[in-house]
């Protein structure tokens, strides 16, 4: 090890300390901090997030990343050659960027993250919309600051945040195939005479049940219970503390034990991708940072829908199911659970309870709101009308209000360009599922309950590059394929055709 890279080294774990403080502040926010304490809390994650700011823009390290990328590269691992290129775009793109805008930043996300809870308990967008618009003001200046950023298409330079190789116009292709493909399909099951049984979906389920259920779901899939935890929160999501603490969060409904069923398989796979990175991704400091949002998205919803909503996979979780449903579910058979956790709500406008077919539409949506704001031509104030006419036009659902509207989703307190990778993740494992397959044998494996083998294959070929490639790059490394929206429409037709009767 260089003299540089060990003192990179040193560097960079001050700043994962500083981090790690402000993401355990952030999960508590987020879990257990009453109101009343979170602008407390709000400032103090803003002043550690602020310490690691400093020491990302101090001189000696920025020299150090400068010396690593233009001197000593070629000598460097393939970890730290992926780390210093790294560490080099980023102090590039926020070499403008001063601490005290960082801070105003941060302070401006917390805020919003409040403001966005009342308005959204107070069904109201009103109470956000002004606060919307001053995080797109603050999103477009902090990449105006940027000296590669592209004015004249601002998503392309956000998006790269998340993605580092694909455009808006990939984008735009992508969802326009998705929707060509999606669309009549939905509108076929629309038509379709045939509906799957769903009425148990809504039954009321005891809480404590649920949690039973999380319990034996998250182990047999491979959960560590050793390196992880399961907590609640208004909306579910995973933290990676570290490597060896990885957190899922999921929410309890009475009346819809489904929702965290599949939040928690979903979060699980986040968390089983998470407790799986190879050991080098973090002695090189690389970090979970270094995976990219599709990656992850794809092996959580690979979890939650190509495994979890899979016949074969309800079959091997049934008599766990029926074990501890017995006294509510009891008269479902095995095939009323795989066709109803299928069932296509033709009116639910929440992204979060969407199923397969309709998810991505959700997105399509999103996106181009997205894009709309980044591109100057949103009108905040009436932007939950504009929302409610794109769910009319792609969904054609009618949604009745705010809170189950623009305001159902948190990501929009933080910035923007987070979306689109939740449907490039789908796209991503209906690709690498077919490898899976021609290894292993998809169907059986999972008929048969061996999670384990399918982790240990996911290790192998999804996990282990994972930090070390960009998407595109990836993928192909994956299964010698380029990335392509087809093989997601053609699992989708071929499945809802047969759930539907088509």
């Amino acid at each position: 090890m260089s003299k540089e890279i060990k003192e990179l080294y040193d560097m960079l774990t001050g700043i994962e300390l500083f981090n790690h403080a402000s993401q355990i502040i952030s999960y508590d926010m987020e879990t257990a901090a009453p109101e009343g304490g979170m602008e407390e809390d709000g400032r103090d994650m803003s002043f550690f997030s602020n310490q690691a700011y400093k020491i990302e823009k101090s001189k000696e390290f920025i020299s150090i990343v400068n010396k690593l990328y233009e001197k000593e590269y070629s000598e460097l691992s393939i970890y730290d050659q992926r780390l210093v290129k790294e560490l080099h775009k980023t102090i590039r793109d926020s070499e403008n960027i001063t601490p005290e805008d960082n801070m105003r930043a941060s302070e401006l996300f917390n805020k919003a993250y409040m403001v966005w809870a009342k308005a959204k308990e107070d069904n109201d967008y009103s109470e956000y919309s002004p606060t919307l618009e001053e995080v797109f003001k603050m999103e477009k200046k902090l990449l105006l600051l940027r000296p590669d950023c592209d004015q004249k298409n601002l998503y392309n330079t956000l998006f790269s945040d998340y993605e580092e190789g694909f455009t808006s116009s990939d984008l735009d292709k992508f969802f326009d195939e998705l929707e060509k493909g999606i669309k009549p399909l939905l509108e076929k099951v629309r038509n379709s005479t045939y509906i799957p049984r769903h009425d148990f979906l809504k039954r009321l389920v005891p809480i404590s049940k649920q949690e039973q259920f999380t319990t034996e779901i998250l182990k047999f899939n491979g959960f560590d219970f050793k390196r992880g935890s399961v907590s609640t929160t208004i909306h579910p999501f995973t933290s990676q503390l570290g490597q060896n603490d990885v957190r899922v969060t999921t929410h309890y409904y009475e009346n819809n034990f489904i929702s965290n069923m599949y939040s928690v398989i979903h979060e699980g796979g986040h968390a089983l991708f998470g407790q799986n990175i190879p050991d080098e991704v973090f002695s090189h400091h690389l970090g979970e940072s270094f995976l990219s949002m599709a990656k992850h998205e794809s092996v959580s919803r690979f979890y939650e829908n190509i495994i979890g909503r899979n016949k074969n996979y309800i079959h091997a979780i049934y008599p766990s199911f029926m074990k501890i449903f017995k006294e509510e579910m009891g008269d479902v058979s095995e095939n009323d659970f795989y066709e109803g956790v299928n069932y296509v709500d033709l009116d639910n406008p929440l992204r979060t309870e969407a199923d397969e077919l309709t998810y991505s539409l959700h997105i399509i949506i999103r996106y181009r709101l997205e894009r709309e704001i980044m591109n100057n031509k949103a009108d905040f104030k009436n932007l939950n009308q504009e929302w409610n006419r794109l769910y009319k036009e792609i969904l054609g659902v009618d949604n009745k209000d705010d809170r189950t509207g623009i305001l159902q989703d948190v990501h929009w307190t933080s910035g923007f360009g987070y979306f689109p990778t939740y449907a490039l993740g789908n796209a991503l494992n209906c690709i690498y599922v077919k490898k899976l397959d021609k290894d292993i044998g998809f169907e059986t494996t999972v008929r048969e309950g061996r999670m384990n083998d399918i982790l240990s294959w996911m290790k192998e070929n999804v996990f282990k590059d994972a930090a070390l490639l960009d998407t595109k790059d990836w993928i192909k490394k994956i299964t010698g394929e380029e990335f392509s929206a087809k093989p997601y429409i053609d699992y989708l037709t071929e499945k809802y055709t047969e759930i539907y009767h088509l």
